[in-house]
């Protein structure tokens, strides 16, 4: 099923033994290796999916294949990122931490960002983009659905943000666009779109897309180039040739893991930079996983020389007062007391409220998809709470919740739309308990519902409703 022109290069570029290995690891359904990546922010025990460690990343597990953790309600509640594991060893050697300023730069569906997300523990400023608008509606959700609050998510191109973000971040992920031939084992469809000319399509927009990201990069900064393909013109011969065009970025040596191997420099030509040797390359018929490339580079100059106190496009702008004041009034109903939301200050985005980290960049001449938590929609004088407050808190923090079992008809019922009657007992003893109630689900928050008289209307988003 592999393409014809893909076989005969691999057979170029890998000695005989080595091209047979590489080509039978496609052709055994079995040594295909699925994995996930618990969610951190949400909970920090061992789930019953969860396997083998994956080398490269504290959070990862592989489980079995006849495992469906995509079909759980623990999914829904954003416990876990379904992720492929090879997939994962970018952030790993991004290393982000709380308080860094990152971009990924070509963030969708948010694998990555939700990972980079997990490492920073929401504290910080996560930019996180994706060029292709349906793209970065999927990447919007995810970073929902994990509960992150410290994420922009735009809808950019990489030349706008240079212009707006030049010499602001400390840390940078380009996950960049390929030829996805690292795919052609967990996607079939890869084969139809593959060919040389999309190969060398690929490695002329990389290379745009890398130059954008080196001028976005503080002095002293690490960038992370990583692409899901094996192709040496979007691998190793960018990275010589990205080295060649910014002088004042190194390749920094990487500690390989878990059967990781080094860029090779027969790959990338004559005249080639000496430093892709420190790449890494994750091969098929050598990992548990599919096929990867990375590269770390840093640029010259000491951490930390960033401007101080600056903030691109300036702060945002606090919502208007009778907005905050029906927030405020659903939160005095909702919360319990000494509950108080991360710093921040609450911005509007029409009639929605978003809570915005004190130097997140001022949303204004961006294409914004959210612009941190949102908390959710002001109706004239009344306030809606969103799903993502109720996936972004727990149960300790509200007055009033309900908690439906994960192997209950009335969770599957609830991620369906349905109302629910619900007696007294299911509320803590809380007794004829009316308005706003978090439900949870083995008590992991997962939506809202509206309760009255025993009754539990549901407010589950239409569009993320399941039919069991």
């Amino acid at each position: 099923m592999l393409p014809e022109l893909f076989k005969e290069k691999m057979k170029t570029l890998l000695s005989e033994k080595e091209y047979t290995e590489f080509i039978d690891a496609f052709e055994e359904d079995e040594d295909r290796h699925h994995a996930l990546r618990i969610n951190p922010l949400k909970v920090k025990e061992h789930l019953d999916f969860c396997k083998e460690a994956v080398p490269w990343e504290e959070n990862g597990y592989y489980y079995d294949a006849d495992e469906t953790p995509g079909k759980h309600p623990y999914h829904e509640a954003g416990l876990y990122y379904i992720q492929e594991p090879s997939a994962m060893a970018p952030v790993h050697f991004l290393d982000p931490n709380p308080g860094d300023k990152v971009l990924d730069l070509c963030a969708a569906p948010g694998g990555k960002s939700t990972q980079i997300a997990c490492r920073m523990n929401s504290e910080g400023i996560l930019v996180t983009n994706e060029i292709n608008r349906d793209r970065a509606k999927i990447l919007s959700l995810n970073i929902e659905r994990l509960g992150i609050k410290n994420a922009l998510v735009l809808n950019e191109d990489s030349g706008h943000l240079a212009e707006i973000f030049e010499g602001y971040f400390d840390k940078i992920l380009v996950d960049a666009p390929c030829s996805g031939e690292g795919m052609f084992r967990k996607n079939e469809e890869a084969f139809s779109e593959w060919s040389p000319d999309n190969v060398r399509m690929c490695a002329d927009r990389q290379k745009e897309i890398l130059d954008n990201a080196a001028r976005m990069l503080v002095p002293g900064g690490k960038l992370v180039y990583s692409t899901c393909t094996f192709s040496p013109e979007e691998n190793e011969m960018n990275v010589s040739e990205f080295l060649d065009r910014n002088p004042d970025f190194h390749v920094t040596c990487a500690d390989l893991v878990g059967g990781m191997e080094n860029g090779r420099l027969e790959f990338a030509g004559e005249g080639c930079n000496p430093e892709v040797t420190e790449s890494v390359r994750l091969w098929p018929h050598k990992v548990r996983g599919e096929g990867h490339f990375l590269c770390v580079f840093k640029r010259d100059g000491e951490e930390g020389q960033d401007k101080s106190g600056y903030i691109p496009g300036g702060k945002n702008i606090k919502a208007k007062s009778e907005m905050i004041k029906a927030f405020n009034s659903f939160a005095d109903e909702c919360f319990e007391n000494g509950f108080s939301l991360p710093d921040g200050i609450i911005i509007s985005f029409g009639d929605q409220l978003y809570l915005s980290p004190d130097k997140m960049p001022g949303i204004n001449g961006l294409k914004v998809i959210r612009p941190g938590l949102h908390l959710g929609t002001v109706k004239k004088d009344r306030f809606e709470p969103s799903h993502a407050l109720a996936l972004a808190i727990s149960k300790e923090n509200v007055k009033l919740s309900v908690d439906l079992p994960s192997d209950s008809n009335e969770i599957k019922q609830y991620l369906n739309g349905q109302t629910l009657r619900l007696s007294d007992s299911s509320f803590a003893g809380k007794g004829s308990a009316k308005g706003w109630c978090l439900v949870t689900t083995d008590g992991y928050s997962i939506g809202w519902g509206k309760l009255a008289s025993g009754m539990l209307k549901n407010h589950y988003p239409k569009g993320l409703r399941i039919n069991y």
